[in-house]
């Protein structure tokens, strides 16, 4: 019996067979996102394909087909909402199988009084927000894959949302989790307000990419929502620098703005056709959340520093329509209409994303944008904006328009382009080569180069949590 036949029988046994998709079919239609959205386009095919999906409901059930693969040599991928941005998802060997917690969907527990929720990991992220939305409360976590997010890759990708500046990241919202071991060992972390116990435990599964364990469930914080008071405000700046200068000035004097974003010209041009930019402007907007005691002395207070360092406030119709649109990006990807639009003009559009402190934030930008292009010729357009602002420094997401003439490189030219941005942030002390789409295994080749001297820790961890290697090979931490 072969290796296929062997492992479809195995987890028939254990979940049922109704729970084991193995065909070609299944499993290509089961993953509408997994292939390069430009080369699936042309029907192309991976080189290696999953050898089944094994869909499991409980975490006894996850430990158990952990326990055959750890046993038997078989590599897991987990997921649940089978998308990502990294290749997170991408199978590199003919010995994997899919491990899905999308069935994992219930919601144990919504806690008001102490603000919290207990989901299961394959609970949709906007079936989570909806369900509080209705008690007047919101998770506060809104990345741009909202639509098709779920709650346990959200967790296992250090995931961040459009609103981080006022909730935080991913990392910031999780109290506790259950997870289940490559051995089949299930251990919870208890979720308390705050411990001085020993390390942070949380960290060892949040952002881990799948690759030391598979998490079953996580409980998350929640937050008072306040939709009807909102202070939001657009702004056209001299340039993208000045921009920067007066996010900094507003992040440091401790004002706490929901949304921060600052688009150069090319991006807005992009993304904002009615905001009209002179040739070095930049358009800037915020939001402000919470209760209106607070909004209106925090909007008041961004709207009189943005002025007073020369910003242009232009009102709120742009701010308006970024809201409107934030998400309709997730109902495009993968389709059939961006397909064809691909196979007409063959043109990609892609994003990186970045951060750095403040005093090297302005040098890495112009340091992209003077040196990747001459790298990347076959570039029609490179840009940025930024998205996510902190006391001590700020990202920026680099957005492209690649045209593309050989459908089967489309992945090999974005990974030029990718790396010619990681080989820039390298040179400077405080950047990184990655803010929040994680490493997957499309930037795994600067995993030594990021973490430096502290890469034993990481090596050492998977070591320890994963002595045969079965959890997500070739992702987060490079092969040996």
């Amino acid at each position: 019996m072969n290796l296929k036949n062997q492992v479809v029988l195995e987890f028939s046994k254990i979940l049922g067979e109704e729970n084991v998709i193995h065909t070609e079919e299944q499993i290509m239609a089961a993953d509408p996102i997994l292939l390069c959205k430009f080369e699936k386009a042309y029907d192309y095919k991976p080189e290696h394909m999953a050898l089944c999906i094994a869909k499991v409901h409980t975490a006894k059930e996850v430990s158990e087909v952990l326990k055959y693969c750890n046993d038997n040599d078989i590599h897991v991928i987990a997921r649940t909402g089978a998308s990502s941005s990294e290749d997170q998802l991408k199978v590199i060997d003919d010995r994997t199988i899919y491990l899905d917690g999308a069935p994992m969907n219930k919601i144990i527990k919504i806690d008001e009084e102490n603000m919290m929720a207990t989901v299961q990991c394959g609970v949709p992220l906007c079936v989570l927000e909806e369900k509080v939305n209705k008690l007047g409360l919101t998770t506060g976590h809104c990345p741009q894959s909202q639509p098709m997010a779920y709650m346990g890759g959200l967790v296992a990708t250090r995931s961040i949302g459009q609103f981080s500046t006022y909730y935080g990241g991913i990392e910031d919202m999780v109290c506790g989790l259950e997870a289940v071991l490559p051995n089949g060992e299930i251990i919870e972390i208890r979720p308390v307000p705050r411990r001085a116990a020993g390390p942070d435990l949380r960290h060892l599964i949040i952002g881990a990419e799948g690759t030391l364990a598979f998490m079953t469930e996580v409980t998350v914080k929640l937050f008072s929502y306040y939709p009807d008071e909102m202070w939001k405000g657009g702004y056209v700046v001299n340039t993208f620098q000045e921009g920067l200068d007066i996010i900094h000035d507003i992040m440091v004097r401790g004002y706490k703005p929901s949304v921060v974003r600052l688009y150069d010209k090319a991006d807005a041009d992009e993304n904002y056709g009615s905001v009209q930019l002179k040739d070095e402007e930049a358009f800037m907007f915020f939001a402000v959340e919470g209760p209106k005691e607070v909004t209106d002395v925090h909007g008041a207070a961004i709207d009189r520093i943005s002025k007073e360092a020369g910003a242009r406030y232009i009102g709120t119709k742009a701010v308006d329509h970024w809201f409107l649109t934030r998400n309709n990006w997730c109902n495009t990807i993968g389709g059939e209409g961006e397909a064809q639009k691909f196979r007409e003009n063959h043109i990609m559009y892609a994003t990186i994303e970045v951060c750095a402190d403040w005093s090297e934030i302005k040098q890495v930008y112009e340091d992209v944008m003077e040196n990747v292009p001459e790298q990347v010729p076959n570039l029609t357009m490179l840009g940025g904006h930024v998205s996510h602002s902190y006391v001590n420094g700020t990202n920026i997401y680099f957005v492209y328009n690649m045209k593309n003439q050989e459908p089967s490189n489309a992945s090999m030219e974005m990974y030029k382009l990718i790396e010619a941005v990681c080989e820039i942030m390298l040179k400077y002390p405080t950047a990184t080569v990655v803010h929040h789409h994680g490493v997957g295994k499309v930037r795994v080749n600067f995993t030594k180069r990021e973490h430096g001297s502290s890469y034993i820790l990481m090596r050492t961890l998977k070591d320890a949590f994963d002595p045969n290697g079965i959890m997500n090979p070739g992702c987060l931490l490079p092969l040996e």
